[in-house]
């Protein structure tokens, strides 16, 4: 069967990833220099000239069965995660949150009850964060929706394109462990596994730690600031280690080297005895998962904070590579989380070529 001309699907284009359309839309949209516009489309977020202090300005999405799956996730949850995933964005950039503009699309089913459940967690993360909401917009749609737009501002602004081949590379909080969490809720795994005694206790308590990183992240925005002292180039990490360490390199023209040793010598004990649980690698949802909102950076070892940890460097070249001495071999790093390609549900895992296990 083939499509009618005059048919919409005779004029559809080639479907594009997530970053191919952000480079098409970024030709339209910004082709050149703009007064007033420091940095543009590309980075964590846009930033302004402002008379005192560069203005700091990002938006993000969070949308029913792409972002969560409300199986897993009470609405209070959403509400607190779709607020941090936003501020996240400048705490890669080392800046402070002034204030929020909330956008949501509510579904029919959405009452009063509901709206004030997800609202209570919207409050939470502000309130935690020292960021209000002072606007925004309700309408009616076919699944929730919800956009957060932040503003900020900031003296000096970290940017993905600084590092430098010399540099270290650094992670500041933990990777992995909502990853964990999403998958012990997808495949409900220790309770099937039936652990007895220390191992259930110990289960338990990882299972704890990972459901709590998946439902109730945190955006660094401290530590961002304080990356901003002593950074040469930062990235929030929401899509996912492999796809984010590829996108500073590129944004960088460098190459990002990430050591094994060194990645899966600072995981945390939990997300070893999780992806036990899972018959899968720590390493493996260390580099794939996302949504922990922690901070990759580059920097001099020399300025290195003793709260980032080192778990690379930056060389000449191009990308981002996993390095294995064990293995004897590197292996390229390249696929993040993309929102464009149907994953088959929210939150699902790209593979990655096997590793060796941690």
């Amino acid at each position: 069967m083939t499509a009618d001309r005059g048919s919409p699907a005779a004029k559809r284009g080639r479907r594009v990833g997530e970053f191919e359309a952000i480079g098409l839309l970024r030709s339209l949209l910004a082709p050149g220099r703009q007064p007033g516009i420091a940095v543009g489309i590309g980075d964590d977020a846009a930033v302004l000239n402002g008379r005192r202090s560069r203005l700091v300005w990002t938006v993000d999405a969070c949308v029913q069965d792409v972002h969560f799956d409300l199986r897993w996730l009470s609405l209070e949850d959403v509400g607190w995660r779709s607020f941090q995933a936003a501020a996240s964005d400048l705490a890669g950039m080392g800046a402070t949150p002034l204030g929020a503009l909330s956008a949501l699309v509510l579904p029919n089913w959405f009452g009063a009850r509901e709206i004030g459940a997800l609202g209570r967690g919207q409050a939470e993360a502000s309130v935690e964060l020292g960021c209000p909401v002072v606007g925004g917009n309700i309408t009616r749609g076919t699944e929730l929706s919800i956009t957060t737009t932040v503003l900020g501002e900031a003296d000096a602004v970290l940017l993905r394109s600084g590092a430098r081949v010399g540099d270290q590379v650094w992670l500041v909080g933990d990777v992995g462990l909502a990853a964990a969490g999403l998958e012990l809720l997808r495949a409900n795994a220790l309770e099937r596994r039936g652990a007895r005694g220390q191992q259930a206790r110990a289960g338990a308590a990882a299972r704890e730690v990972c459901l709590r990183a998946w439902r109730r992240p945190q955006a660094l925005l401290r530590r961002g600031r304080a990356l901003a002292a002593c950074a040469s180039a930062a990235i929030d990490v929401s899509d996912g280690l492999c796809g984010d360490a590829h996108q500073l390199a590129a944004s960088s023209g460098v190459r990002v080297v990430i050591e094994a040793p060194a990645l899966a010598g600072g995981l945390r004990p939990e997300l070893a005895s999780a992806a036990s649980v899972l018959g899968e690698s720590a390493l493996h949802l260390a580099l794939r998962g996302g949504e922990d909102y922690s901070l990759l950076a580059t920097g001099d070892a020399r300025q290195r904070p003793r709260w980032a940890r080192r778990i690379g460097r930056v060389e000449e070249g191009v990308g981002a590579v996993l390095e294995d001495p064990s293995a004897g071999r590197v292996i390229p790093l390249r696929q993040g989380f993309d929102h464009l390609v149907p994953t088959g549900g929210a939150g699902v895992i790209p593979k990655l070529r096997r590793v060796r296990r941690t």
